[in-house]
């Protein structure tokens, strides 16, 4: 009986977030890039979020309103980001459930920008480097910067950098203290603890930093590469938001309905698919 409850408000919720999706698509307001399937990557996160808890160990599915739970969907849609990619996750806050963007999702909706020409590029600076770097117009360049083995120690760290190719052959750096990345990782879920953050200080760092330079060239971007010709004088997209009475409610729906897919497992950013993509369609809101 659960299990029928359970796909019935994934048909509810998902039927939902479709009918918005074409409802603005058939007014020239969103754009999907080409190769992102709609259907199987709602599909593939619902499955992400049977396995969402809130805080108190209860599953966000039976706790969470199903308007925000299509809201996050329809966000997730919008951005043109995938589950399974890695590219995003669902958090729990309260009855809410909400989209967070991550960093393999933060570098692909970088690149459907067609600001960055590839992936940003970034280095942990130790105690004891040799480090100088230039500003120049408001924009920082390393000029140097000379390392040595015997320094490369995790407690060591004392800053990082991220260095991110542009379309316009200039590049754009962003440089970060171990203190203002501390503060970042504190802002996150598990406030800088995790293991990962325990074991591989240098890796989380250079991620940090890279997502800070990222995003600010995503949010200083325009959406004109959103729209055909034919609507570049309608850019502006309205804020969105479903409430529980706008989710579909089909008591009737039935099991037999849905044809399950097997999980997929992780997959690499594929630079060059993202930047033909790029190349070849429109993109998405972010």
């Amino acid at each position: 009986m659960e299990e029928k409850k359970q796909t019935a408000l994934q048909k509810d919720i998902t039927d939902s977030v479709m009918i918005r999706i074409k409802e603005l698509q058939e007014v020239g307001a969103l754009v999907i890039p080409k190769n992102y399937a709609i259907a199987n990557e709602l599909k593939m996160a619902f499955f992400s979020l049977e396995e969402v808890k809130t805080a108190d160990k209860e599953p966000a599915l039976q706790v969470c309103t199903k308007g925000s739970i299509a809201n996050a969907l329809l966000k997730m849609c919008i951005q043109g980001l995938s589950v399974w990619k890695g590219q995003c996750c669902f958090i729990a806050y309260g009855n809410k459930i909400k989209l967070q963007r991550q960093y393999a999702g933060t570098i692909a909706l970088a690149l459907r920008t067609g600001k960055v020409k590839d992936v940003p590029h970034a280095e942990v600076i130790y105690d004891g480097d040799e480090i100088e770097y230039e500003i120049k117009n408001g924009r920082k360049t390393i000029t140097k910067h000379i390392q040595s083995f015997d320094n490369v120690v995790a407690g060591n760290i004392v800053g990082a950098y991220a260095v991110v190719p542009l379309s316009d052959g200039s590049y754009y750096t962003e440089i970060m203290t171990i203190n203002q990345i501390k503060k970042a990782w504190a802002m996150g879920a598990t406030g800088g603890n995790s293991q990962a953050h325990r074991d591989f200080p240098d890796q989380m760092a250079k991620k940090t930093v890279i997502s800070r330079a990222l995003k600010v060239i995503i949010n200083s971007s325009n959406d004109a590469y959103l729209f055909s010709e034919e609507n570049e004088h309608d850019t502006e997209l309205e804020e969105i938001e479903f409430t529980d009475a706008d989710v579909i409610d089909d008591d009737y729906t039935s099991e037999e309905e849905f044809i399950e897919e097997e999980e997929q497992e992780d997959a690499p950013i594929n630079v060059e698919e993202e930047k033909e993509e790029q190349a070849t369609s429109p993109q998405m809101l972010f």
